[in-house]
């Protein structure tokens, strides 16, 4: 099962027993302040699903546009949930990675030429939970 949706959208969708992974879509860099959460809620409990931050980011593509695998989480129980995305606007993805490693010496020639990384608009960035 694959869910696709841009980050002001509100899903309410059955949910089956697994184990699920969420990817940031547009960029290859994702960078987030505390405030940044995504809610996955069940419907009939009203409980909060715990979702798991990935240290490490898995870069890849899904679905052909760039990915960053950010967030995954394990349904127990078989549900109709709801899926919001708060405080997006402290999202900020970047296309590439190129940039966000200070200590680069690539990096470094970039900064003294003035060279700055692609920034993807909020409303070109999608969720996806697989």
């Amino acid at each position: 099962m694959n869910l696709q949706f841009k980050l002001k959208d509100i899903l309410e969708v059955d949910l089956y027993y697994g184990f699920y992974d969420i990817f940031v879509l547009g960029g290859f860099d994702v960078q987030v302040n505390d405030d940044f959460f995504i809610e996955i809620l069940d419907l009939k409990t009203n409980e909060a699903i715990l979702l798991r931050e990935k240290n490490l980011k898995v870069r890849d593509y899904k679905n052909g546009k760039r990915a960053v695998k950010f967030f995954s989480f394990q349904v127990t129980d078989k549900s109709k949930y709801r899926i919001s995305v708060h405080n997006y606007e402290d999202l900020t993805v970047f296309y590439s990675m190129i940039g966000s490693n200070p200590f680069s010496i690539f990096n470094l020639l970039k900064k003294l030429y003035g060279v700055k990384r692609k920034q993807i608009q909020l409303d070109e960035v999608e969720i996806l939970i697989s």
